[in-house]
């Protein structure tokens, strides 16, 4: 005899969590905390299209909110912090402290790989190979049009 379906009452009910549970967690954590088996996650997804589309709206809003981060990291920014003086358990002091965050390089590195790949690369001289490659390639497809 098979195991009764979960789905209906341990995943179901929980989908709009689970698009926030992307954002903080693997899918190993995620079956985990609504008590199914990886396995048995693992056929959910297959067959319910529901949580396929949790699953993905949850990392495209995931990958929307590191992009942001990067491309802050990369720029830099200002931040205020908020710090307290207590002295024999009273508060004495209280000030607001505006820091700035200087750009990362490695973040810089990164966002214009991904952003700007025609320009940036890590070995410029083989961005050059590729880009004769690519001039070859498109020479060879006009010729055998012909």
């Amino acid at each position: 005899m098979a195991r009764p379906d979960k789905y209906a009452s341990h995943v179901e009910p929980y989908l709009e969590d689970i698009r926030y549970m992307c954002h903080t967690m693997s899918e190993a954590q995620m079956a985990e905390t609504l008590g199914v088996s990886l396995s048995m996650w693992k056929r959910y997804k297959g067959k319910y299209e529901p949580l396929r589309a949790a699953l993905k709206r949850g990392r495209q809003e995931l990958v929307v909110e590191l992009r942001s981060a990067l491309i802050k990291r990369a720029k830099g920014f200002e931040f205020t912090e908020n710090r307290s003086t207590y002295e024999y358990g009273k508060l004495v002091k209280e000030e607001k402290i505006t820091k700035y965050y200087p750009p990362d390089v490695a973040a810089l590195n990164l966002a214009l790989k991904n952003y700007d790949p025609d320009n940036w690369a890590n070995d410029p001289q083989m961005l050059q190979v590729r880009k004769k490659e690519l001039e070859l390639q498109e020479k060879k497809l006009e010729q055998a049009e012909w």
